[in-house]
């Protein structure tokens, strides 16, 4: 089980990174058990940025890093080296620096993975670069997508000190060759043990093979992936870093909530906390009708997560655990969510009980007498992740039982 430190901690990091630049990428609809991949591709240069072809197992659901696999082609703008990675359940990783004859950023150069049970081999420009095969590569058993990235990173380190004046920055892609592994019986690559599937040359953009990363992004990296940020044109693939669209049209979403089940006093008010205002306790207080609360709000596109709060943090009312509209099922903030696309129409989000995915009239149907349930605290922290003691007055965050967690002002009776 995550701490609630660490949970508290990734969230707010993923929210302040994910709207200072727009990144490309692009996956494969198919995953890959083993294969040879090419690709003839041009990085970019710059600090902080990252250019890649890659293999990932993005089909985990809930089982990262228990089923982490990855392995990696990857270009810091800071460097002329081409990295190679394997990734594992962990995390943990295994990477070597590559330093080739050429500057990979000045022109297109050719990249192979082999895959084979046990040991992978990278190529470039047709000559063996680097083998692994030692125990750890028995670790890849999982089929793994075929994805290509332009990412910003947030790790001097490693990239250097990503300076958003340098965008647009664009990586090129000129062919995908993708080989099946069919040892003993194949025609390419060591051994013969490949044989030719498919290859896309970008005349066009093939919906039948890729998928186009919509709002996506993960902690460390500075842009959020948006369609913006890929082009399929002139027989080349580019993925780009752009600054964010200030002009971009908003969307009016309307947020509500039922409360009708749950004893409220006339000095309740119920808020609108989310990824929208920074989780902010009183700033978006909804209007009530009756015993149906709501607010509207216009938003850029973009993916957002939110829940209800009932006097400021006294009280969250997010989604279910385990529910369908628990927006991210595989972190602990139980929180619903909503995506709001370049050309959406208004949004009127389904009314939902409080702490419910249904209208309080189905929840009425099922359960008769439907009653909160307490839940018991195990542990408390506080804002910057400190163990304390549960204390009613103050916003903390607490974690219960069932393995749920809440930030609140008071203990849920």
């Amino acid at each position: 089980m995550k701490t609630a430190v660490f949970l508290f901690l990734l969230f707010i990091s993923s929210h302040l990174h994910s709207q200072e630049c727009t990144g490309g990428e692009i996956r494969s609809h198919e995953a890959f058990l083993y294969g040879r991949f090419e690709v003839s591709m041009q990085s970019e240069a710059g600090d902080g940025v990252i250019s890649s072809f890659f293999l990932y197992n993005v089909d985990l659901g809930c089982n990262w890093p228990e089923q982490n696999n990855e392995i990696d082609i990857e270009m810091t703008g800071n460097s002329e080296n081409v990295l190679f990675t394997t990734h594992y359940p962990g995390p943990i990783y295994y990477t070597s620096a590559f330093s080739p004859a050429f500057n990979p950023h000045d022109s297109l150069h050719n990249y192979i993975i082999e895959w084979e049970p046990g040991i992978v081999r990278w190529f470039v420009d047709g000559a063996l670069a680097f083998v692994q095969d030692q125990a750890f590569v028995d670790g890849l058993i999982h089929p793994m997508r075929l994805m290509m990235n332009l990412w910003a990173v947030d790790n001097v380190n490693w990239a250097g000190q990503w300076d958003p004046s340098i965008m647009p920055v664009t990586s090129s892609y000129d062919y995908v060759r993708y080989y099946e592994y069919t040892p003993g019986a194949g025609n390419t690559g060591t051994n013969n043990n490949f044989t030719f599937k498919w290859q896309d040359d970008f005349d066009s953009y093939d919906e039948s093979l890729w998928k186009i990363e919509e709002f996506g992004g993960f902690s460390g990296n500075f842009c959020t992936f948006k369609p913006a940020g890929v082009a399929v044109e002139n027989g080349l693939l580019t993925l780009s870093i752009l600054e964010p669209d200030s002009n971009q049209p908003t969307v009016a979403v309307t947020f509500t909530v039922d409360m009708s089940l749950e004893a409220m006093e006339a000095s309740d008010v119920i808020y609108l906390n989310g990824s929208f205002n920074d989780w902010c306790g009183t700033c978006t207080p909804m209007t009530k009708d009756g015993d149906v609360w709501s607010t509207t709000l216009s938003l850029l596109p973009g993916k957002y997560e939110y829940l209800f709060t009932k006097n400021f943090w006294e009280e969250n009312g997010g989604a279910p655990e385990g529910s369908s509209c628990d927006f991210n099922p595989c972190d602990e903030w139980l929180n619903y969510g909503v995506i709001v696309n370049d050309d959406s129409d208004p949004i009127v989000m389904d009314t939902v009980c409080w702490k419910d995915c249904r209208t309080c009239e189905s929840v009425l149907s099922i359960y008769p007498r439907h009653q909160s349930q307490s839940k018991k605290v195990v542990e408390v922290y506080d804002m910057i992740g400190r163990k304390v003691k549960a204390q009613n007055g103050q916003l903390l965050i607490y974690r219960f039982e069932d393995g749920s967690i809440e930030r609140s002002f008071k203990i849920l009776d």
